[in-house]
């Protein structure tokens, strides 16, 4: 039985080390499915098989869609807070999927713990919706299972941890640089529509031209 409440807590954990210090994608979703493995031994199968994926490659097309959105609908300066927020669209085949948006809002404070602004979106860019076939196969499969509470693994963890892994590289690599624009000051967090918000990083600046 996978005990929800400290899957939850394990996952906050989990982000706010990988926020800090963003391993490579593959040890890094392997940190998730060792989590897996340990709360529901049964389903070892599809947790070796999901290992497989192909995290480099799918987290590269999300970067190139993200650097395309940021040159052709670039959010406005005012703009400090950028959200990169999971959902549950129906894909083409019919089918619910989880997948990822992003939006930017100007209500953001700095002075503040709190990342309710992400409700108060006003930089909602026309091509804001990504495509992850990653995002698909991390939920789908474990989605259905509804025994011991396993369902909580796909999307709640395993989708969680996977998108946190991908924005806090481009929040500490090469793309902080597009994600902060000419803005003064962007917090950037990632979470589900749900109401999951985990703040990855509060880029300035100052900070972005100290990194290399």
């Amino acid at each position: 039985m996978v005990d929800t409440t400290k899957m939850f807590a394990q996952s906050a954990k989990m982000i706010v080390d990988i926020a800090a210090h963003p391993l490579p994608l593959v040890s890094g979703m392997d940190l998730w499915f060792d989590y897996c493995d340990k709360v529901a031994p049964d389903q070892k199968s599809l947790w070796k098989r999901l290992r497989k994926l192909d995290f480099e490659k799918d987290s590269a097309n999300l970067t190139k869609w993200l650097e395309r959105l940021l040159r052709k609908e670039p959010p406005q300066d005012k703009v400090n807070g950028l959200w990169f927020g999971l959902f549950n669209p129906e894909l083409d085949d019919g089918e619910v999927s989880c997948q990822m948006y992003v939006g930017g809002s100007t209500g953001f404070n700095p002075n503040s713990t709190s990342n309710e602004w992400v409700c108060q979106l006003t930089w909602m860019p026309k091509g804001r919706y990504s495509s992850s076939q990653v995002l698909t196969e991390l939920y789908r499969p474990v989605e259905t299972i509804s025994k011991n509470q396993v369902s909580y693994l796909g999307e709640a963890f395993l989708c969680h941890g996977y998108i946190a892994l991908v924005v806090s590289h481009w929040c500490h690599g090469p793309m902080r640089v597009n994600l902060l624009g000419n803005a003064a000051i962007r917090a950037v967090v990632m979470g589900h529509d749900s109401g999951d918000f985990y703040r990855i990083s509060v880029l300035t600046a100052e900070k972005v031209g100290k990194q290399h």
